[in-house]
């Protein structure tokens, strides 16, 4: 029975001495680095490589869309009131402005309130 246990304790002894051994090996502590292919879509080529606007706007950052939608709410503010000049000039030339004209002039401005709203509401943020 001493026998018997006397070898168990060398046994468990060299198992936990080889365990030290183990714990200090190369393997756990080399680091890997895994390098990812990244892909891009490009915009200039032929064929399959040719611009595509469905994939364009994915390649702006927030702040070139921003820049985007701000400048075509300017343009647009532009243009809603160069027309609402045009079409007050016109209908005032003959003095008489009919029910007709009316309504195209209030749904000029209603449009020209929008975009005037649109440009503020953009140029609040930045």
């Amino acid at each position: 029975m001493t026998l018997k246990r006397l070898f168990l304790t060398l046994v468990f002894a060299f198992i936990f001495s080889a365990g030290a051994f183990v714990s200090s090996s190369k393997a756990q502590t080399r680091r890997i680095v895994v390098y990812r292919p990244v892909y891009v879509r490009p915009y200039w080529g032929w064929g399959w490589r040719s611009y595509d606007p469905f994939w364009a706007d994915m390649y702006k950052t927030p702040y070139e869309r921003y820049l985007e939608d701000r400048y075509y709410a300017q343009s647009n503010l532009r243009n809603k009131e160069k027309d609402l000049r045009k079409h007050r000039e016109k209908y005032a030339r003959d003095g008489y402005i009919d029910p007709k004209e009316r309504e195209k002039l209030a749904k000029d401005q209603r449009k020209l309130a929008e975009a005037r709203e649109r440009v503020a509401r953009l140029s609040r943020y930045y």
